[in-house]
């Protein structure tokens, strides 16, 4: 990222760097890249992705950014629909809990996104067909502050696009 330098004329403050919108999707690098048949798509953005009721949420506990047993399930399930439909590129939504700072909570929305990411790398679904992105505390689906709600905020959430 640039840096932008502050006048010579000014005070000593120390340069600010322009910072990334962190709700803006980026392709998801899997440790082993797959290319996807023809030429790479443009890179989309989040809005060009709609909702598919085939894909369930990964749900997530208190402070992990982990995929366990519960939630490998729904991994799997997701999986094979998205192996069943290769023509659709796949936007990981991270979400988290209203605890904690926008900044930890964007970085575990992240983490949680890339987890479900390689999870779904590993049940055979091309890392190349897949965009994170996170929104932290962002986007509830519950907004009260219980527990309960909290739950249901800890969160991945799965939408699709259709190749051309």
């Amino acid at each position: 990222m640039p840096v932008v330098a502050a006048p010579a004329a000014q005070s000593t403050a120390q340069p600010q760097r322009a910072t990334a919108d962190p709700t803006v999707p980026k392709p998801f690098v899997p440790s082993a890249p797959m290319a996807l048949p023809g030429p790479a798509p443009a890179p989309p953005t989040a809005h060009e992705f709609s909702d598919q009721p085939a894909l369930k949420d990964v749900l997530f506990g208190p402070g992990s950014t982990d995929v366990d047993s519960s939630a490998a399930r729904v991994v799997r399930s997701n999986a094979r629909w998205m192996v069943d439909y290769p023509e659709n590129l796949i936007l990981i939504e991270g979400h988290s809990d209203h605890k904690g700072t926008r900044e930890s909570n964007l970085a575990a929305g992240e983490r949680r996104a890339k987890a479900a990411a390689s999870a779904l790398v590993k049940q055979g679904v091309p890392g190349a067909r897949m965009w994170i992105v996170s929104y932290g505390s962002d986007r509830p689906v519950c907004v009260e502050k219980t527990d309960a709600c909290a739950a249901k905020n800890r969160r991945v959430h799965f939408k699709i696009k259709k190749l051309k």
